[in-house]
């Protein structure tokens, strides 16, 4: 409450992904606000980001990302978001999300089961004043009320149902999807009563990310494709770790509720001993999938010290990698340091601290971001981990060293043991002494792997992700995450550039293959210390499985060395370069006027021949032949910048007088 600026009871009215700046992956969630408790509302809709999400055959996974179902209710702490819209104050724990049919609000560590005579009245005594409501909320608690008020004839008919048995007593939540049928992750519930078919039955785990307390825990529901049989005596179900409500199944009783709206509730707890992480595509929004792994030495991926990681943690960082590596196979390595200390989907796997421009939401130690790309091979859809990023919190009270922390730090070892698992695509569990328990609190230190639940989970990743075929890797067999040079999704065969006088810099490239393919863009370079700039794009084929030539002209004259490479995009908007191809141009004197970009909008860039000591002077004419603008640039200085702002659009001529002889050339403004 202290931490966010807006709190509010809403809706999740609707979402949508959306791309980031750094390729990141984003969850927009358009809010109903019911309640104001704290703060003031913006002019237009309430829209809240969270990280995170699926964008065609992109998908990236955030460690302590939260996934809302459209029509969730409950209270939102809010804090304004680096990209203008809003985002939870603390992470996972600024939310208190409402079941609607028992009418129980939850957040990780706490349950309040009388909403209007407990939690309102915190949250406005927190708020230092009544909240303000704007328009009635939906009823909740409506399905347990109804049960209530039914006449007792009615009672008597309805199905009361009882669970007898489960097996097995202990499954792996995610092993089992639709297209890895493991027995591993099936559970079968024995009992009466269940309804002969499903109806609007369900079942239900508790939430290992969002557990509650034991006396009123908090629950999650299987996705609809996760339901293999219904029937009254036995129900069979896939024990997810992608719940309706992006949530993994943990380890607690099991209920279940037939279509009648009746509950049964497990006499034995079901331990859910690992969780895999798994991806639900929009495109098969029951069906989650789970990921295999694309390194090619046994699954490895390398990762790099950002210069924001202080060398005090990289000691203990190192310790709990080898911990993964040593007794559970996991084939990841620190490389070499790398200069990024931003979090992007570039083919580099970073390990940094935080900053104030891209803080973590407090109360959150560690995230660890995972990329997946997603193909289509032979009809069948697979998806394969890119990369990794991992971020810890600078301002946290961190325990670096080999001893046990104070009871007032965190214990940085075991905080990046836990993320290391996430980026082993471990999901969490509700575990005393496991590493991927949700939770971890000051003077605590969680520094061994348990061999039922963590190093049975890294072990299963590890044999899955890399048994995979090419074609089930996306034929990615050669895919190096430490490059930033990775191959293109686009087999490229050659590129190359050449320049020909009184033309330009003529450019080619060949590729053999094309999957996905959106455009070309050509960069140029002028020197090695000069940024590079676009100066050509060129439509790609999208998905061609023959060779296909492409051609294109930069008609800007040369002088000296120029440098080229290709970027090649793909239609989820991810990038790719090629090698850089060095051209060498002729001398000043055999140069023509060029003027790029062109079409140009705010200002062109000018370059045209010049005679020694001479001043080059430009005119700007209109297509009635009437000078718009007209400068001169400094002597001796073949280029510059023509300042195009307040210009009509339209057809110009440009003309360029350097002592050499007058050259004109059309140029058009936007």
């Amino acid at each position: 409450m202290q931490a966010a600026t807006l709190v509010v009871e809403a809706r999740v009215a609707s979402q949508q992904a959306e791309q980031q700046p750094g390729g990141h992956l984003a969850t927009s969630y358009t809010l109903g606000v019911y309640k104001v408790f704290k703060g003031q509302l913006p002019a237009g809709p309430l829209r809240v980001l969270t990280p995170g999400g699926t964008l065609g055959l992109l998908h990236e996974a955030v460690s302590d990302g939260v996934v809302l179902p459209t029509g969730q209710q409950g209270i939102f702490l809010l804090e304004p978001g680096p990209t203008g819209a809003y985002r939870l104050a603390a992470g996972p724990q600024g939310f208190i999300g409402y079941d609607a049919a028992s009418g129980v609000a939850t957040d990780p560590f706490g349950t309040y089961p009388a909403i209007e005579a407990s939690l309102y009245p915190t949250l406005a005594s927190l708020a230092g004043h009544a909240y303000q409501a704007l328009q009635p909320a939906p009823a909740l608690g409506v399905a347990a009320a109804a049960r209530v008020a039914r006449p007792a004839a009615q009672q008597a008919l309805a199905a009361t149902p009882t669970i007898s048995s489960l097996a097995p007593l202990a499954v792996a939540a995610g092993a089992s999807t639709s297209t890895n049928a493991s027995q591993a992750g099936v559970l079968t519930i024995s009992g009466a009563g269940f309804g002969a078919s499903q109806g609007s039955g369900y079942v239900q785990f508790r939430n290992a990310d969002n557990p509650g307390p034991d006396a009123t825990p908090n629950y999650v529901r299987p996705q609809a494709g996760d339901y293999l049989s219904w029937g009254d005596n036995q129900v069979v179900v896939r024990v997810p770790s992608l719940s309706t409500s992006g949530n993994a199944a943990g380890t607690g009783l099991v209920r279940v509720v037939n279509g009648d709206g009746n509950l049964a509730t497990s006499s034995q707890p079901l331990t859910v001993s690992y969780a895999l992480s798994t991806v639900l595509p929009n495109s098969d929004p029951t069906h989650p999938y789970r990921v295999h792994l694309v390194g090619v030495e046994n699954g490895g991926y390398t990762l790099h010290y950002s210069p924001s990681l202080p060398a005090a943690a990289q000691a203990s960082f190192e310790a709990a990698l080898g911990s993964w590596r040593d007794q559970a196979g996991a084939n990841r390595s620190v490389g070499a340091a790398t200069t990024t200390d931003a979090t992007n989907r570039d083919n580099e796997s970073i390990v940094r601290f935080d900053n104030l421009v891209d803080a973590l939401p407090a109360g959150v130690l560690g995230r660890t971001y995972s990329y997946y790309s997603g193909c289509t091979m032979s009809g069948i859809l697979t998806w394969v981990l890119m990369e990794t990023d991992y971020v810890f919190s600078a301002s946290a009270n961190w325990n670096f060293g080999s001893g046990g922390p104070a009871a007032s730090q965190y214990d940085f070892q075991s905080v990046a043991l836990h993320e290391l698992g996430h980026g082993l695509q471990l999901a969490h569990i509700i575990s005393a002494t496991g590493a991927m328990n949700y939770a971890i609190g000051n003077g605590q230190a969680r520094r061994t792997l348990s061999a039922d639940s963590d190093l049975a989970a890294a072990r299963d990743m590890t044999t899955y992700g890399t048994a995979a075929s090419s074609a089930e890797r996306c034929n990615l067999a050669s895919y190096a995450p430490s490059s930033t040079a990775a191959p293109l999704p686009v087999v490229l065969v050659a590129f190359g550039a050449r320049y020909v006088p009184g033309q330009g810099t003529a450019l080619s490239w060949t590729t053999a293959s094309e999957r996905q393919s959106a455009e070309f863009v050509v960069e140029s370079q002028a020197g090695a210390d000069e940024p590079w700039q676009a100066v050509l794009r060129q439509p790609a084929a999208g998905s061609s499985a023959t060779t296909r030539q492409y051609a294109a002209l930069d008609a800007r004259p040369l002088a000296g060395t120029r440098y080229y490479r290709l970027r090649q995009l793909d239609q989820d908007g991810t990038g790719h370069y090629s090698a850089t191809v060095a051209v060498q141009g002729l001398g000043a004197e055999t140069l023509a006027l060029a003027a790029y970009p062109n079409p140009a909008t705010g200002q062109v860039h000018l370059s045209g021949p010049l005679a020694p000591g001479a001043t080059a002077r430009v005119r700007l004419l209109d297509a009635l032949g009437r000078v718009a603008r007209q400068t001169s640039g400094p002597a001796d200085q073949a280029t510059f910048d023509l300042p195009l702002a307040g210009l009509p659009a339209g057809l110009y001529v440009l003309e360029w007088d350097g002592g050499t002889g007058l050259n004109r050339q059309r140029l058009t403004v936007e």
